[in-house]
């Protein structure tokens, strides 16, 4: 069972930064996102092994994460650069208005081999970096919670159902991944790769545990 979380809302999306590897905070309400969803996990995980959390390594996801260890009663916090966002480059820590400078814009959006700012990433190199990572920890049999991004969620969630970045381009594949939502992947009994929740913010609206280990999921 892999729960992936997104981060909290962050400063880079109320102050007109670039995202990407703009290593910015929390805001104080992307902190109460946090604060929330820790509380209602904790009481899922009230006599279950202790997860294993596997974070990016820019501060939005490592604050999360810490919030989420902390409710938790693990120390297993394990920074991973795979689980950044996609590289921005140049534009990175920049204004939105200045990174223009460096912007180099697509032609249709779904361009793989594309670099849309100086020194940055592309999609595919995003994809296969993500995939590389997350596929090393992928069987194992702990729970684990990983708080990355939406970028980096898309790509796990994209590799789980055995779609490789060229038709997730060529068939216009997304998910929709909002700040602080839970996602849950994991094997069910017919050895399937499942997805058990999606963009799941249900745990904004009470004090009831989600239910994540009711779920049937074999690991």
């Amino acid at each position: 069972m892999i729960l992936l979380i997104r981060h909290g809302e962050a400063l880079h999306h109320v102050q007109s930064l670039t995202g990407g590897w703009t290593d910015s905070e929390l805001t104080e309400a992307g902190k109460a996102q946090f604060h929330k969803l820790a509380e209602i996990l904790a009481l899922d995980f009230a006599g279950q092994r202790k997860p294993i959390i596997y974070t990016s390594d820019l501060k939005r996801c490592l604050t999360g994460a810490g919030i989420l260890a902390r409710a938790l009663g693990t120390e297993d916090i394990r920074p991973c650069l795979f689980l950044r966002e996609k590289n921005n480059g140049k534009a990175a820590g920049l204004f939105t208005r200045d990174a223009k400078a460096f912007y180099h814009p697509p032609v249709t959006g779904r361009e793989l081999d594309h670099v849309n700012y100086d020194g940055g990433e592309t999609r595919r190199q995003f994809y296969e970096r993500t995939v590389r990572g997350f596929a090393a920890l992928a069987d194992t049999e702990e729970p684990v919670i990983v708080v990355a991004h939406k970028g980096s969620i898309q790509n796990i969630l994209f590799y789980w159902l055995g779609l490789g970045i060229d038709e997730v381009a060529e068939k216009q594949i997304s998910f929709d991944i909002r700040p602080a939502s839970l996602t849950m992947i994991g094997i069910n009994k017919w050895e399937e790769r499942t997805v058990f929740l999606l963009n799941d913010l249900s745990y904004q609206q009470g004090h009831r545990k989600i239910g994540i280990f009711d779920l049937p999921f074999v690991r």
